[in-house]
């Protein structure tokens, strides 16, 4: 089928649009079933090439893309005759304009992604969640009615755009203005210079400067002839090519042209062999498509190296225009879909890094792109308890790759490799969760992918909030201070009744008046000490409660964030104390009931346990435990007394620590066996006993340091569950200096 050159210049309007759309679709009538092939991959017979092809029905829009362009991630982008095409290797997206017009042409410019075409000229850009949105800017063409727009480019803040019949547009970010020239074609910068090949006898090359035009090369003209392709070949050149007049050099500095007088030049001086396009990859490679024989890929010498065209693979022979990827592969968009040229290499070196990505998630109806987030996103509603994840790795398509992914806060293990592009996540609790991605490919296996992760956080059911825990904490501390006041009670009236027996025997066995006399003395000894522990305890034990309750009210009253926060911190404060003074009555009640189990314990199991108990205590990770004994280092005696003992002697060493000192806090632990007795000493660098407070450090509710939380119960319990072990308890203590308790036990068979 002969067409006549003139007809394809550059295209004015929708009639020439038509035109076009309607003889390409007379050429391929024949070949029409073949395009219904749906990424589909053939591999070449020549230069190890895969086919990929993609058509209208996989991605959802009309067939016909005009030009492609990838942005810095590795996002490919279709102008299409439906709109903007999105593909990320894996999943397709079709961005619209709001007349729904074709994208004839693009460029990505910083974060925007200029388009021209219907007549309409604007940008996409994402917006705050990664979505894509159209902005026209045909309000600030003026009396201006933008034509087709063959070539774009951005210059020292301007964005020109060159029409064959009605000149050069220049958008500088608030107006469009127009220098009416005829013919103007390729266009290209050089230099930091706007250079345009102009058509016709009176054509050439010329420089944009300012509003007006200059040449620099009027030899360089042909009748019906111009630059379709200007393209910097190496550091003193640059490449010009023709429809049919030839291949030229062009000199950087001076714009003078040479015939390029090479192999690749003489082949489209054949007859009939029009080139349209030219695009160079892989550094020193080129690739030219002609109108209707395919493409003929030559190096930076002219060399042919190989043709490409229908019966190696191509979809159709007939306008393609060629982009080149990062990875210097190859996108051909044409009339029947879009091909995806890769060359196979098992070996494959990147100049970049490749990294799998979430690209967007799906919540019930709404779609979030990750490209948007910060760092985290953080989900609303009943809904996002469910969700989908989509992703890719740009650059590779999804047939080339397998991906590995866990959900840490739900899944225990990473899954197993999958080709599989989306996952599934429903009924989640709520919390914060971190989604980790990774991938390989199938092809190459040395081939590092960078992982992924990024942050899920779901919201959480009240009754699972820090306000209903402290609330269940409060009843929980009140059901414990019900017991210990009945458990207060029957000790009372038991007391009671001791003395009413006491007073019996008194006056029935005078002979033991001496003895009883001692008795009822001690007696009334113990009750005082019940009755002071009792008044005590009730004390210590109101106190906290009465703390939250004040706290609970005024936190009621505050909504500022930051006080509420600072309540919290005072209430957890406050239930410590209760905790602390509960397990002190917990631990006298243990050495006063609990009868003696004696058996072999290591001393490491008694000190884990203890870390463990202390390890959120305010300031442990600060304090250095030196354990000074053989790890396997075994007492005789019963392990819940020793565990009372030692607990205390090491909350006490942690708890009155001097932070300030120069010297690094620690606590040492040290055993030995001596004289048939097992000595244990713990040892600290803190603060120290004060000499005036040394003789009542063991008494009930002595408190040496009134400025810190405490029940003063501690080194009371201590003697006490020594007594009942047969042991004794001594101790060194100088200000500032530090403190040594020495514990003796003695060795039971």
């Amino acid at each position: 089928m002969a067409i006549s050159k003139s007809l394809f210049r550059p295209r004015h309007g929708e009639l020439g649009h038509l035109i076009i759309l309607i003889l390409i679709f007379e050429c391929f009538t024949f070949n029409a079933f073949s395009y219904q092939v749906t990424d589909s991959v053939k591999a070449a017979s020549t230069d190890s090439i895969i086919f990929h092809k993609f058509d209208g029905s996989l991605y959802r829009a009309s067939s016909y893309s005009y030009r492609a362009i990838e942005d810095e991630d590795g996002i490919m982008f279709f102008g299409n005759e439906n709109g903007l095409l999105e593909f990320d290797g894996t999943h397709w997206e079709l961005h619209q304009k709001p007349n729904f017009g074709p994208v004839e042409n693009l460029k990505i410019i910083g974060d925007k992604i200029y388009t021209l075409g219907g007549g309409d000229i604007g940008y996409f850009q994402r917006d705050s969640i990664g979505k894509m949105k159209y902005y026209s800017l045909n309000n600030k063409l003026d009396e201006y009615e933008m034509p087709y727009a063959w070539f774009i480019v951005e210059n020292k803040g301007n964005i020109y755009y060159s029409s064959v019949y009605e000149g050069i547009y220049i958008y500088d970010g608030e107006l469009v203005e127009k220098i009416a020239i005829k013919d103007a074609y390729s266009m290209v910068e050089i230099n930091n210079e706007v250079i345009i090949s102009i058509f016709g006898k009176n054509g050439g090359l010329a420089k944009i400067v300012g509003d007006t035009i200059e040449f620099v090369n009027k030899e360089f003209s042909f009748e019906d002839d111009a630059a379709y392709n200007i393209i910097h070949n190496n550091e003193d050149e640059w490449l010009v090519f023709t429809s049919e007049e030839g291949f030229y050099t062009l000199d950087p500095e001076t714009y003078e042209t040479e015939l390029w007088d090479t192999e690749a030049n003489q082949y489209f001086q054949q007859d009939s062999l029009y080139l349209w396009t030219v695009e160079k990859f892989r550094d020193s490679l080129f690739v030219a498509s002609s109108w209707e024989n395919g493409l003929v890929v030559f190096n930076h010498e002219g060399e042919i190296l190989n043709v490409i065209n229908e019966e190696n693979g191509l979809n159709t022979n007939y306008y393609n225009v060629v982009k080149s990827d990062r990875r210097g592969n190859l996108w051909i968009t044409n009339t029947p879909g879009i091909n995806y040229l890769k060359w196979y290499n098992d070996d494959e070196k990147l100049n970049f890094e490749p990294q799998a990505k979430v690209r967007s998630m799906r919540v019930g109806d709404s779609t979030i792109y990750v490209k948007g987030i910060k760092d985290k996103v953080i989900l609303r509603g009943e809904k996002s308890k469910s969700f989908g994840l989509y992703f890719s790795v740009p650059s590779f398509i999804k047939e080339d790759l397998e991906f590995s992914y866990y959900l840490e806060g739900f899944d225990e293990k990473w899954s197993d490799w999958t080709t599989d592009t989306r996952k599934e996540y429903t009924n989640l609790a709520g919390g914060q969760y971190i989604f980790h991605l990774r991938a390989r490919t199938l092809d190459n296996k040395n081939l590092d992918i960078l992982p992924f992760e990024f942050n899920i956080i779901v919201p959480t059911k009240w009754y699972e909030s820090y306000v209903t825990y402290i609330v269940l904490g409060l009843l929980v501390g009140l059901l414990i201070f019900g017991f210990i006041r009945y458990r207060t009670h029957r000790l009372s009236i038991t007391n009671k009744k001791l003395e009413s027996i006491v007073k019996e025997r008194t006056s029935e066995l005078r002979s033991q008046k001496e003895r009883l006399k001692k008795a009822n003395e001690e007696l009334k000894t113990i009750n005082n000490e019940l009755d002071n522990f009792v008044y005590r305890s009730s004390h210590d034990l109101v106190a906290p409660l009465k703390s939250l309750r004040g706290l609970i009210s005024v936190a009621g009253m505050s909504n500022n964030p930051d006080e509420i926060k600072e309540y919290f911190k005072l209430m957890n404060i406050s239930i410590n104390k209760l905790e602390e003074f509960i397990k002190s009555i917990m631990d006298f009640s243990t050495n006063t009931k609990k009868p003696l189990e004696m058996k072999l314990v290591k001393m490491d199991t008694v000190l884990d346990s203890i870390v463990e108990d202390l390890k959120f205590y305010a300031n442990a990770d600060k304090v250095e435990l030196i354990r000074a004994y053989d790890s396997d280092f075994e007492i005789k005696t019963d392990p819940k007394r020793l565990n009372i003992v030692l607990s205390n002697l090491v909350t006490n060493a942690l708890k009155y620590h001097d932070f300030e000192k120069d010297d690094a806090p620690y606590i040492k632990v040290s055993t030995k066996v001596e004289d048939k007795s097992y000595i244990v000493e713990v040892e600290d660098n803190g603060s120290g006993i004060p000499n005036e407070y040394q003789n009542k450090i063991f008494d009930m509710f002595f408190r040496a340091h009134q400025g810190t939380e405490g029940s003063g119960l501690g080194l009371y319990i201590v003697v006490d569950t020594l007594n009942v072990l047969k042991g004794k308890i001594d101790f060194t203590s100088k200000t500032r200096v530090g403190t040594t308790f020495r514990v003796e036990l003695p060795i039971v068979d």
